[in-house]
């Protein structure tokens, strides 16, 4: 008998290019096969509504009670449908009290990348320092070598207001210590002191652009809006590129702009913190990928850029980001709305969209972990 089954519901599994009406079945905290008629111990009617694999915040900070911006992950994300995340705060002074604290404690699953400032995102009160003389490649490569099941690679904040001078310095330092390492390089490309082209000329394949729609200077757009050659051609080297929007990171005009010319970024991210959670403008996962989605990328792909492209860069692919035979029965059921919502963006532009895709019900591992107050349904 299987533990749970989902019935009558569209579920939306890029991975495995589903997109139709089908049950899912769970037994054992795994998504396996139905036979027809197959009985379970609870059944879950999901007629109109949508189901799809949990869904993976690619960038965010969780730190908490560790630093200023930590937020909760539980609350902030299994009330969201929202079953993993990836977290770009800790160091190597402090990243082995996270994952204690933060990783092994918490229902979400959560993999890391190591900031190379060694004492992290530990406070609002002044940036963090970039400067490669202060930077611990030693211990860098000795915390990633003891916890490669979960590090996944180095983040840099590559901004002008940081740099304090040294130009993409701490980068190119950055990048150096990834190759002795062997892993990943994401850097935060927000008022960047150098053109886009310059940047993406030192990543290699598997490293990230983060904050691509973002508007502050040095964007992925020239003056007259053109999107540069260097991003579209970055792709196809294997750069990849995530939204990461936040609080300030993102501006309509960039995007808008970007998707004319044919360009959508890999990943939907929100980088939540503990200011900007259940806040606007971001608010949560699926608040933003309500907007994408009436800024004209499709249900398909908005889905793709929060399960399978993120499940590949926590390494698991096949086991989450999909409902593949055998993943993590990590499960998210939404409603999608008609509901109008004005967004702003960091400089003020509106955009009014009139979707809104609602979460209904988290499942993790098999367990019913949330469910909307209004979602009644019949066993």
């Amino acid at each position: 008998m299987l533990d749970l089954l989902i019935i009558n519901g569209h579920v939306i599994d890029p991975k495995n290019n589903v997109d139709e009406v089908r049950p899912i079945a769970i037994y054992g905290g795994k998504i396996t096969k139905y036979e027809e008629g197959e009985e379970a111990k609870h059944v879950i009617d999901a007629k109109g509504k949508y189901v799809f694999p949990g869904l993976i915040d690619s960038h965010a900070h969780m730190f908490q009670d560790g630093t200023d911006i930590g937020l909760y992950p539980d609350t902030a994300y299994i009330p969201t449908g929202v079953t993993s995340a990836i977290d770009f705060t800790a160091g190597v002074s402090n990243y082995n009290i996270f994952r204690q604290a933060v990783i092994a404690r918490s229902k979400v699953r959560i993999k890391s990348f190591l900031q190379v400032c060694s004492a992290g995102l530990v406070t609002t009160s002044y940036h963090e320092c970039i400067n490669p003389k202060y930077f611990n490649p030693e211990k860098m490569d000795r915390i990633f070598k003891e916890n490669k099941d979960n590090i996944l690679g180095l983040k840099i904040r590559q901004s002008e207001e940081l740099a304090e001078g040294l130009g993409i310095q701490p980068l190119i330092a950055t990048i150096d210590i990834a190759n002795k390492i062997g892993c990943p390089v994401e850097v935060h490309c927000t008022n960047i002191p150098v053109p886009t082209s310059e940047v993406l000329e030192l990543l290699r394949p598997g490293d990230i652009f983060q904050h691509v729609y973002q508007g502050v200077k040095n964007t992925i757009i020239d003056e007259n809006g053109k999107l540069y050659d260097c991003v579209l051609e970055s792709r196809k080297r294997g750069i990849i590129f995530d939204t990461a929007e936040g609080r300030k990171h993102g501006d309509f005009e960039v995007m808008t702009k970007a998707m004319e010319q044919g360009f959508i970024a890999d990943m939907c991210s929100t980088d939540l913190v503990l200011g900007s959670m259940y806040r606007r403008p971001i608010f949560s996962l699926p608040n933003l990928m309500s907007r994408y989605l009436c800024m004209g990328i499709s249900l398909n792909e908005v889905v793709k850029m929060t399960t399978e492209r993120p499940a590949k860069l926590m390494n698991m692919e096949n086991e989450i980001g999909c409902l593949s035979e055998g993943a993590y029965a990590d499960v998210s059921i939404f409603d999608i709305m008609d509901k109008q919502q004005l967004y702003r963006d960091w400089k003020g532009s509106t955009f009014l969209a009139d979707k809104l895709l609602k979460p209904e019900m988290t499942i993790k591992d098999g367990y019913i972990m949330y469910c909307a107050p209004d979602y009644i349904y019949e066993n």
